[in-house]
């Protein structure tokens, strides 16, 4: 993606990029008062060292990776997959990770600072958990700073899909169904697994949170989608979920061929900045409609193109109610 985005920049990838580089600085003061080889992994049941390396592993060991991951999130941002709450999710895994891992020199060498003796190296264990909770609440923070951004947004010098033609008082639905086995069998496989569990086992509270996976995957595993004189809307089974775009003037509807993983960062319902919606079921042809301040909403479904001229159509009528 070539659009700024300094919230990404000056609230994860700099202060996470910072921690790397400040780890290898304090690691190279201390290189001349660290023993030759140092310790580089204990036991955790006698907490002695079991292993010792040179300095340089160690530091390639940790910094490498960390870097790595590093280059990973920018590479993610580059190639616009930091968009939803899979954006707020990989800066929150993947600077988590990145900050423990260059952190954990350190604290790794820092008791082992003016030793002679490798073997004598306290076991950083405990420093390592406090590490490890900081790094997730690190995470976390950079996720939150960073916030979302939208889906999807129209891409610069395409037009919308021709608008159908219709008559000035003529009336036309396009309405379809689709089963959403990602949603189906994500809520419907482990829900029934957690009410098999709480039924033979001690553990019965478990069927409680069972039951509500296994009745969402079965809501949300069949959606019915229209498109009408109101505009674009997508429902659940029963009509207990729904998501709606208006057909007001502005919007407009267009055709996409979308990749769950690639694009979304996964499948099913997936939320992005701008209260932007993907309902994201499968790969392949799609419908996206655009409303106004970023918002979208995009289904996957058969006939998108029909679909999109009817929505067209109906935005461009002077008065729709």
């Amino acid at each position: 993606m070539t659009e700024p985005d300094p919230r990404f920049w000056l609230g994860a990838f700099l202060p996470t990029a910072a921690v790397l580089l400040g780890a290898l600085a304090l690691t190279c003061s201390w290189s001349g008062r660290l023993p030759s080889p140092v310790a580089q992994k204990w036991d955790w049941s006698t907490q002695d060292v079991i292993t010792v390396a040179p300095l340089w592993q160690g530091v390639l060991s940790l910094a490498v990776p960390s870097a790595g991951v590093l280059i990973f999130l920018v590479f993610l941002k580059w190639t616009g997959k930091l968009t939803g709450w899979g954006r707020r999710i990989s800066i929150a895994a993947l600077a988590g990770i990145a900050v423990f891992t260059a952190a954990s020199l350190p604290v790794m060498l820092n008791g082992q600072v003016g030793l002679t003796d490798p073997q004598l190296a306290p076991d950083p264990r405990t420093i390592m958990g406090v590490t490890a909770a900081l790094s997730l609440a690190y995470g976390i923070l950079t996720a939150l700073i960073a916030g979302g951004r939208p889906l999807a947004t129209p891409a610069a010098g395409t037009t919308p899909t021709p608008a159908l033609e219709l008559e000035p008082n003529e009336l036309a639905v396009w309405t379809t169904t689709t089963t959403a086995w990602v949603c189906l069998l994500g809520g419907g496989l482990p829900g029934l697994t957690l009410i098999i569990l709480g039924s033979t086992t001690p553990v019965w509270g478990l069927a409680i949170p069972g039951g509500i996976l296994l009745a969402l995957g079965i809501t949300t595993g069949r959606w019915t989608i229209t498109v009408d004189h109101k505009g674009l809307t997508c429902t659940t089974l029963l009509g207990l979920g729904r998501f709606a775009v208006p057909a007001s003037p502005g919007a407009a509807a267009e055709v996409v061929n979308v990749h769950g993983l690639s694009e979304f960062l996964g499948w099913g319902i997936r939320v992005g900045g701008s209260s932007s919606i993907g309902l994201i079921f499968r790969n392949g042809e799609a419908l996206r409609v655009h409303g106004p301040n970023g918002y979208s909403l995009t289904v996957t479904t058969y006939d998108a193109t029909t679909a999109a001229a009817l929505f067209n159509a109906q935005t461009a009528r002077p008065h729709t109610t």
